[in-house]
């Protein structure tokens, strides 16, 4: 099978592991939060409006990052990302070191968790995402390149989520705060392979102090072939100048991707409510200290992203489906897995339901991505990359807050919700998607 461009694109190899080192430090503080609030004596609701806020940051800024990483070049983007990701690590890290000697009150202590967790590190890891989506739909022409692009895309993301389980983890066990005072280490690590290893940007792309607008004309989608059609497009394309011009905006409401988001949004938000109150759940049910939870919660992360990871990374490259099958296949699996997590009475089996949890994913996100790309043209790449990206974002706005509001009040209630909506969205993969035809779609 023709090999993926993680391997031959030179930037997109950069970008993976700036990805990896970045998405690390974000995993180590999403698994030590939830037994932080309670080691810090921190009401629970701060764990999910600090996650909210973050997402909030990410879906206003995906788009922003996507059609800037076109116009102002992604080694200005991803060191501008890196450096606010920096200061948030740090000023985390600060905070629950503060609040653990007793400099600080718990008011000042949330205020800055919240800060540090929400706004600043959403708005930097907002702009990764949209900048390899972009760059993986100019180095694949055709549906089954970009499928197998994207899925490799995001394996590598989930990857550093499963090394960031693993740290944290063995951080977690030898010092509850040793994940959070670890997370600026990775992102300065991260800040070093982009100014080491990205490459330069073109020598046309200048930073404006005002970005020209395109007119109306310029702004119509071009009645060309699509980026899926495109033959004999080459690696060299990421190397192309850019001219600092605002490539178009795309719209939610774009009759060619919301069937797309309508089929895939019900699993991010599954993923939001599982991924947030998961901490809880291990102590809960396996009546746990915070301490010993900090191990088990990674583990149980870990074995989430495992499933991700495993079809992202070496099934679903091989599979040869297109984004339709791939979408329903991870709809309907996600349906019987959540349904055995809201059931499981032994951790054990919450193990096994997150780990199936991981796959539905797995399968689902590589084919919504590819299937949204593929339905734009190439001009529209960076616009839509941030719609994928700020696509899981919105539900992390209310699942996270609303997970643990919920939990607190009837811990089985945030995952009925997410049922409901995992059963809403794989309705509409079945039926909004029986009769789309991607390529017609991007030509209208």
């Amino acid at each position: 099978m023709p090999s993926s461009p993680l391997l031959t694109n030179p930037t997109l190899r950069a970008l993976v592991a700036i990805a990896l080192f970045t998405y690390t430090a974000q995993n180590m503080l999403n698994v030590s939060i939830a037994p932080l609030s309670r080691a810090l004596d921190l009401p629970e609701w701060i764990v999910g409006a600090a996650v909210s806020l973050a997402a909030a940051a990410v879906t206003a800024l995906s788009q922003f990052w996507g059609r800037r990483s076109i116009a102002w070049g992604r080694r200005r983007v991803i060191l501008l990302a890196l450096i606010l990701a920096l200061t948030a690590g740090t000023l985390f890290s600060a905070a629950v070191w503060a609040r653990a000697a007793g400099y600080i009150g718990a008011f000042a202590a949330a205020g800055a968790i919240m800060a540090a967790r929400g706004p600043f590190f959403g708005a930097a890891v907002a702009a990764i995402p949209p900048t390899g989506q972009a760059l993986v739909a100019e180095v694949t022409p055709d549906e089954g390149s970009r499928v197998r692009g994207t899925s490799a895309f995001s394996g590598a993301i989930n990857l550093s989520v499963m090394v960031g389980s693993l740290v944290s983890s063995a951080l977690g066990a030898w010092w509850i705060f040793g994940p959070v005072h670890a997370t600026p280490v990775f992102v300065l690590i991260a800040l070093a392979i982009a100014l080491i290893w990205l490459p330069r940007d073109g020598g046309t792309t200048h930073p404006r102090r005002h970005l020209p607008r395109l007119s109306h004309e310029a702004a119509e989608p071009k009645k060309a072939t699509p980026a899926s059609s495109i033959e004999g497009t080459t690696d060299s394309a990421s190397a192309e100048p850019t001219d600092g011009e605002l490539p178009p905006r795309v719209s939610w409401t774009d009759r060619r991707i919301a069937p797309w988001i309508a089929s895939i949004f019900g699993i991010y938000f599954a993923n939001g409510v599982v991924q947030i109150t998961i901490g809880f759940l291990v102590q809960d049910r396996g009546g746990l200290e915070p301490a010993p939870a900090v191990s088990i919660t990674a583990l149980m992360l870990l074995a989430n992203a495992a499933g991700a990871m495993l079809m992202q990374l070496i099934v679903v490259p091989r599979l040869g489906w297109g984004p339709r099958r791939l979408l329903r296949a991870g709809m309907t699996l996600a349906l019987i897995a959540l349904t055995c997590l809201t059931l499981a009475p032994t951790l054990w089996a919450v193990a096994a339901s997150t780990f199936a949890m991981g796959v539905a994913s797995g399968m689902a996100s590589p084919g919504y991505s590819a299937g949204a790309s593929l339905a734009v043209t190439e001009r529209e790449q960076g616009g839509i990359a941030g719609v994928i990206n700020a696509t899981g974002a919105i539900t992390w706005i209310v699942a996270p807050v609303s997970a643990t509001a919920l939990y607190g009040w009837m811990p089985l209630s945030p995952f009925l919700l997410a049922l409901s909506l995992v059963a809403l969205s794989c309705s509409c993969a079945w039926l909004l998607l029986r009769k789309l035809d991607i390529v017609s779609r991007a030509r209208d």
